[in-house]
């Protein structure tokens, strides 16, 4: 497995041992990351920054919750808030989950515990050329 990524990662989830595991697997990479504790705050950073590659989205947060967060962002015109990679974190994976994610227009999933391969193939999917 390759070391370092070129991708600009958010990453959204009030769970602050769960931020710091993904930032520490994150600078590890080379990634450059930014964070956000819920829905609000990711939709409020998505649309003032417009840098992100992809986003890490937990599903079940205070505020707004990952599926609605999807929504506000996909609803948006300019093109790169209905192309930006949303990815979902979640602990559960129930086929009525799936749809909701899918309906909200995020891209895959990734459960939690998370492995780092598969979050490393998955984000190096997004990486900048």
């Amino acid at each position: 497995m390759e070391t370092e990524l070129k991708v600009n990662v958010l990453v959204v989830d009030d769970n602050q041992i769960n931020r710091l595991l993904l930032n520490k697997v994150l600078t590890r990479w080379g990634i450059s990351a930014d964070f956000a504790e819920n829905g609000v705050e990711a939709v409020e950073k998505i649309v003032n920054n417009r840098n992100y590659d992809v986003v890490l989205m937990d599903i079940y947060m205070p505020e707004m919750g990952g599926v609605e967060a999807t929504q506000l962002i996909r609803a948006k015109e300019e093109p790169y808030f209905r192309e930006l990679p949303i990815i979902a974190l979640t602990a559960s994976m129930l086929n009525s989950e799936v749809n909701d994610m899918e309906n909200a227009g995020m891209n895959d999933y990734i459960l939690k515990p998370f492995d780092p391969k598969n979050l490393f193939d998955k984000l190096s999917r997004y990486q900048k050329v």
